[in-house]
């Protein structure tokens, strides 16, 4: 009797999940410098998803829905069981998440989640620290762009 609520409420979930857009799919994979250090010591065997969750350090869902449908390399045993090739998983994570080159003129939006158009960029130093503070055309974030760390800059050059 109580059972059938969560199931219906899960099932309302996985339609909503359903009709998102693949690349709004492929950036809830993204992963942070932390999680890219530790794929770095993924080891040639397999893991099941659980495992490779906790390894790397995101959920286990993250792998049934995001991975696996973007094309991540996986096999299935005869009982059904999906295990994943570490080597192979951290090859085509860094091959489908590139990093991203800017141009002289953009900086990167957190919140767009692309690349945008620097705006009357501001240039700032602290200590041995140059960057350009500007704000997202799009959303009004504001934006921080890393230009040199080290020896200061003459400006008289430019």
């Amino acid at each position: 009797m109580g059972g059938a609520l969560p199931r219906e409420e899960e099932g309302a979930h996985r339609k909503k999940e359903k009709h998102m857009k693949p690349e709004e799919i492929e950036l809830k994979g993204r992963l942070d410098g932390t999680q890219r250090n530790r794929l770095a010591r993924l080891l040639d065997m397999l893991y099941s998803p659980s495992e490779l969750a906790e390894e790397v350090g995101f959920d286990q869902r993250q792998v049934y829905r995001v991975y696996i449908p973007l094309g991540c390399p996986y096999e299935k045993d005869s009982t059904g069981r999906i295990w994943i090739n570490g080597l192979l998983f951290k090859n085509w994570v860094n091959d489908h998440y590139k990093k991203q080159n800017l141009k002289q003129n953009e900086a990167f939006c957190l919140t767009c989640k692309k690349a945008v158009k620097m705006v009357d960029p501001q240039r700032i130093q602290e200590g041995r620290l140059f960057y350009y503070l500007c704000t997202c055309p799009i959303c009004g974030r504001k934006l921080a762009r890393i230009i040199v760390r080290g020896k200061p800059i003459n400006d008289q050059s430019e």
